[in-house]
């Protein structure tokens, strides 16, 4: 009897133990779904965007029996999409502003306004700072969240412009108060304005193509913007692309809030970081050169480095080849391709493959008909800008008869490609390009604006920077 009793009530205990046990469980379950605290959280995992790798020729088919060059487009597409804040990486920005004597009436009001509109657009969980140089640089606001944004604000209402242009002083304090946050988890930029030439400390381009190329090994990008008809178009276009920036052109002051929302855009849609191209041709294929874009050609190897990848936005490379000949009918691969890039949001490293081929025909009529139009306008595009470069480059030594030669050679050469592809809008293109050359032989030279006008172009084009719309002064 005593030994049933004893047995019940062990038995009763169990029950009890076991109903605490499964109340603590339910208790722990409706915790977790109702995010109370107290009670770890499982992290929603990132939605990454999908990056494609796609390789497309200028012909898919070429002409039997002969040697014959081509253009590989190697792209990288990322996917468009919204992405929530929690969804994205953080951004560490650097807002450095030229308030030097310069700078007064309309255009410190403007560039107040532009640095208002891109504080009031970061979240909580980025970094902003500021800083402004004239004599010398000045932090206004250090390093903090962007969740201050009325007092960085009020902050930058206050600027007042005088003084010289420490334009250097300015970007590397810039770069001090982003390296106060600088770890792998945010995207790191600094945005840099001005309007004049820089005459306090280091001033020359080389200086600041030297700070630039110093910052990106730090994994901080630098963008610029150039106002007006009086800065250093050589200093900036050189700083934005050793910074791995993009650079703007804005000729009057009313145009940098748009400016400055279209780069804060970008900095927040950053989908991958550090992306690489290799491309191994195959069967003979010979490398000559790449247009647009720079790169390490290695015998039958080219590699290219592309900084960051932003949603929505297509970035390539062009390469011409030599192919061997081929007999008609016959098939060759020409290429493999891998990508590799940093995904933002989980850090993951991820690789694309590709690989692309064509076919040889005796016909012309299928040569003519395999040519992608895209893959030639892409690359008439890029042989305009950097043809301007080389311009640019001998009007500045005096030789303007050379300069319009070689712009004029190339009208040329567009135009008899272009009786092979048929291409409309390639006409279209080249009668641009002509007018834009009646133009400088008018006005007996590059015009300061339109030497600012085509550095800034001849960039975007060749870094395939969003293009923003283009008011002209009245």
């Amino acid at each position: 009897m005593v030994n049933c009793g004893f047995s019940e009530i062990i038995h009763h205990q169990k029950r009890n133990v076991m109903k605490k046990h499964s109340l603590f469980l339910l208790t722990a379950l409706l915790a977790i779904a109702c995010g109370q605290p107290g009670f770890a959280k499982k992290k929603k995992a990132p939605v990454l965007p999908e990056v494609k790798l796609k390789v497309e020729l200028d012909r898919t088919v070429l002409p039997a029996g002969k040697a014959e060059r081509a253009v590989l487009k190697i792209s990288l597409n990322p996917e468009q999409m919204v992405r929530e804040e929690a969804n994205r990486p953080p951004v560490n920005l650097a807002i450095v502003l030229d308030r030097s004597g310069s700078m007064g009436g309309e255009k410190i009001v403007q560039a107040k306004e532009a640095a208002i509109q891109a504080i009031r657009r970061m979240g909580a969980k980025d970094r902003i700072s500021i800083v402004a140089y004239s004599n010398h640089a000045e932090t206004i606001a250090s390093a903090q969240s962007a969740k201050n944004a009325e007092k960085l604000i009020d902050l930058v209402r206050q600027l007042q412009a005088s003084g010289g242009t420490a334009l250097y002083a300015g970007v590397n304090q810039g770069a001090a108060e982003i390296r106060k946050n600088l770890d792998g988890d945010y995207f790191n930029r600094i945005i840099l304005l001005s309007d004049g030439l820089a005459n306090q400390g280091p001033s020359s381009p080389a200086d600041l193509i030297r700070l630039g190329g110093a910052l990106v090994k730090e994994d901080i990008s630098v963008s610029t913007v150039g106002l007006g008809a009086g800065y250093n178009e050589d200093l900036m276009a050189g700083l934005a692309k050793e910074g791995q920036g993009n650079l703007y052109f804005a000729e009057t002051s009313k145009e940098l809030p748009g400016i400055f929302d279209a780069e804060i855009g970008d900095a927040l849609n950053v989908v991958a970081r550090h992306a690489t191209l290799r491309i191994e041709l195959e069967n003979g294929v010979r490398p000559i050169r790449l247009i647009g874009r720079e790169g390490a050609i290695l015998k039958d190897r080219v590699e290219i480095e592309i900084n960051q990848l932003y949603g929505g936005q297509e970035k390539f490379a062009l390469l011409e080849v030599e192919v061997p000949a081929g007999k008609a009918k016959e098939k060759k691969n020409l290429a493999r391709i891998v990508a590799k890039f940093k995904a933002s949001g989980n850090g993951a490293v991820v690789s694309r493959k590709a690989s692309v081929s064509c076919a040889f025909s005796e016909r012309e009529k299928d040569v003519t008909a395999s040519i992608n139009e895209k893959v030639v306008l892409a690359y008439v595009d890029n042989e305009v800008a950097q043809a301007k470069d080389e311009a640019i480059a001998l009007a500045d030594e005096g030789r303007h008869e050379d300069a319009v030669k070689k712009l004029k050679k190339l009208c040329l050469t567009i135009d008899s490609q272009n009786a092979t592809w048929g291409s409309s809008s390639v006409n279209i293109k080249n009668q641009q390009f002509l007018s834009e050359l009646e133009e400088l032989q008018k006005d007996n030279g590059l015009t300061n604006k339109n030497r600012k006008a085509w550095r800034s172009s001849n960039y975007q084009i060749q870094s395939q920077q969003k293009a923003l719309p283009y008011y002209p002064s009245k």
